[in-house]
């Protein structure tokens, strides 16, 4: 009797030693953050490519500010209304001491509904074949496979297939499911109370671009600049009345900030589900013939729009209206701040960062930048390309500008005698400051060249060029024919006075208008010890 007694202390002693069951932390939702920035960084990778509007590369710093009560002790919070690409391993809690974290990456859909009650009873309400009436009965999902598949008092069918109404429906939501994206971060032994939290993550699926519009003045000797930041969110969480920046410049990004529950839509509302039916008909054939082809209606026609400009008016459908050839005035710039050796435009207004959209903020507004037209011409071994049109300023506060540039697209315009006209599209690099920049404007349609060789060397040892510079505009330009220097050829006896620049040498000339210049040049090659 006292050895079975003492077995049962010794089996016990362990059961004692594990002492009472761990108690499951209380739950405070945070459905919504009190205050949010938003900050935005460019991907280093996409270059001169414009945003994926539908899959925007980058991320985003989303540092939220949440008024909570807490428990004394531990507890669990639930941060609802996160980014859905929200990245957990970069989340940071302040103000309240984090023990661990979980991204609930279960949102509610029919997809995540249909897989959460499978095996269990529901209720489907469809349309009666017979009587056309709309009739509910007790039914339980049996497959989800490869189409939703219902088993009812009168058997087996799959869903969606009769060309009736039908729909399945829930007798409640499972708490595995959350309408909005949420973080759940459970906090250390803490006294109480309500506290301000804060909330950082970074979120992907954002990036932001610089696009610049150019307004070249009539005299080709300064420039208009109008700055846009356009920011991207793919996300499916809206960010009302946010705090909201872009980072310029180049940021090194870790493979760890992909976050492998970031989803698309797509991807979220069906959450892997297939919806198709079965083929119609006999199992030895096909189905039934193919329905009729859809008849598209055309397209309503816009009502055609005639207009003509010129100085001082726009004619538009016979309505004329004096209309001043002048962009409105930025009523919001944001504002440029230094981030290390990065820069930082800051919004000065709250923003409505909204779920899957674009938005675009003017952040530089310059006027009469100065600089030069200039009409250039690259040599190609002996013989020069066609002219490009350039405009060249140095980036500086004397010459009007003395900002760092972002990269970005650009489009230009110019001032004339009949009115304001697009003179090209381009892209420009990150440009610093103090940097000289030189905007390609495009091909020239008004300078032409023609190239004659005089004379040569019997032995192809050097060759006598002569350029015909051609100029059909009506004012004089500046002409620049640009010889690369420390390669194969040499370039000599030019005609006209050069300037020197790394890695070239520039001729340039004044070519009067309606009129043409001629230049020459030699070309020789350079022996090889290796020939």
């Amino acid at each position: 009797m006292r050895r079975l007694a003492a077995l049962i202390l010794l089996l016990a002693a362990p059961l004692a030693a594990q002492g009472p069951a761990p108690v499951t932390p209380p739950v405070v939702v945070s459905a919504a953050p009190d205050k949010v920035a938003v900050t935005l960084y460019r991907d280093p990778d996409r270059g001169e490519d414009p945003i994926d509007k539908d899959d925007p590369s980058s991320l985003a710093l989303i540092v939220e500010s949440r008024t909570v009560t807490l428990p004394a002790g531990v507890a669990t919070v639930r941060f609802e209304g996160v980014a859905g690409g929200i990245v957990p391993q970069t989340a940071i809690l302040f103000n309240a001491a984090p023990r661990e974290r979980n991204r609930d990456a279960a949102l509610l859909s029919q997809g995540g509904l249909v897989d959460a009650f499978t095996g269990q009873r529901v209720t489907l309400r469809q349309t009666d074949p017979a009587t056309g009436k709309t009739v509910e009965e007790s039914a339980t999902i049996r497959s989800t496979a490869n189409g939703v598949v219902v088993q009812t008092p009168r058997g087996i069918e799959a869903m969606y297939c009769s060309g009736l109404s039908q729909t399945l429906l829930f007798p409640g939501v499972p708490a595995t499911l959350s309408a909005k994206p949420v973080l759940s971060m459970t906090t250390r032994d803490q006294p109480g109370g309500q506290v301000t939290i804060t909330l950082a993550y970074l979120a992907t699926g954002f990036d932001w671009d610089a696009s610049y519009v150019v307004t070249i003045a009539p005299d080709g000797q300064s420039i208009d600049l109008l700055g846009w930041l356009t920011m991207a969110s793919a996300d499916e969480t809206s960010f009302p009345d946010a705090t909201l920046a872009a980072v310029a410049g180049k940021i090194r990004r870790s493979d760890s900030t992909e976050d492998e529950f970031t989803r698309t839509d797509d991807d979220r509302f069906d959450d892997g589900m297939s919806w198709n039916c079965w083929p119609q008909g006999r199992t030895t054939g096909a189905g039934g013939p193919p329905p009729p082809p859809m008849v598209v209606p055309p397209p309503i026609p816009s009502p055609m729009v005639m207009m003509t400009m010129d100085a001082d008016n726009i004619v538009v459908t016979a309505q004329r209206r004096r209309v001043p050839m002048m962009f409105a005035p930025v009523a919001v710039t944001a504002v440029m701040e230094g981030l290390g050796d990065l820069k930082l435009y800051r919004v000065p207004i709250p923003i409505t960062v909204a779920a899957r959209s674009q938005k675009q903020v003017a952040f530089l507004a310059k006027d009469r930048i100065k600089g030069v037209l200039a009409y250039n011409a690259r040599m190609d071994w002996d013989e020069p390309e066609e002219p490009r049109i350039l405009f060249r300023f140095t980036n500086n506060q004397r010459d009007g500008l003395g900002k760092p540039l972002p990269a970005g697209r650009l489009v230009y315009y110019q001032h004339g005698s009949l009115g304001t006209m697009v003179m090209g599209e381009g892209t420009l690099p990150d440009k610093a400051v103090d940097e000289e920049i030189e905007l390609d404007i495009g091909a020239s349609e008004e300078v032409t060249l023609e190239h004659e060789e005089l004379d040569s060397d019997p032995k192809g040892k050097w060759a006598d060029h002569e350029l015909t510079v051609k100029n059909a505009n009506p004012v004089a330009i500046r002409f620049e024919l640009e010889f690369p220097t420390g390669g194969d050829l040499r370039y000599s006896r030019l005609s006209a006075p050069t300037e020197r620049k790394p890695g070239k040498q520039v001729m340039v000339v004044i070519v009067p208008a309606n009129g043409e210049r001629k230049l020459r040049y030699r070309t020789a090659e350079i022996a090889r010890a290796d020939d």
